[in-house]
């Protein structure tokens, strides 16, 4: 009989939660291994068999230093929440930080929802802001992983999101 293995694969998005990013790529012989999902995060846990192991923990290097990075990504964001309004400098530089891993713009229009007051009162620091995100949106469609959506797509895409954000710190 065959020896198999089983690697964990989610989402690497904003929305994946924290437990589930912390399996993504995580490779085990018992499929049962890898806890339930609380917030229901698409998942998949799928066979490997034992002769490309190699192959595959090579993956899950990559996979786990991508889910990493989105969990770095968050804190750095939320560290950029926690001080917009108190010292606005370094909010400017957590928020640099975070959208050189990655920029989702639900997470700019929570920015926008839960620091309204702060950025109604200063224009400079809105305009800063826009052209942050906006320029971190733009360069994110030249990342390898976007090189396989089509072109037209992906220009859609990149233009939504620019004018979305435009318009949220206009």
């Amino acid at each position: 009989m065959a020896r198999v293995y089983y690697q964990f694969y989610t989402n690497v998005t904003y929305r994946t939660c924290p437990e589930c990013l912390t399996h993504h790529g995580k490779i085990d012989r018992d499929p049962h291994a890898f806890s339930q999902c609380p917030q229901g995060c698409a998942r998949k846990v799928l066979a490997i068999p034992h002769k490309e192991l190699p192959y595959y923990k090579e993956q899950a290097v990559r996979m786990q230093e991508a889910a990493q990075a989105e969990l770095s990504r968050r804190e750095l964001f939320e560290q950029g929440i926690a001080f917009l309004g108190k010292d606005d400098e370094q909010a400017v530089d957590w928020f640099a930080q975070s959208v050189r891993l990655d920029v989702y713009v639900p997470e700019v229009e929570r920015l926008v929802r839960e620091k309204k007051n702060v950025l109604e009162q200063d224009g400079d620091l809105r305009e800063r802001l826009r052209r942050l995100f906006a320029r971190a949106y733009f360069e994110k469609f030249g990342w390898p992983r976007y090189e396989r959506l089509p072109e037209r797509m992906r220009l859609a895409r990149e233009k939504a999101g620019i004018e979305r954000i435009k318009e949220l710190l206009r």
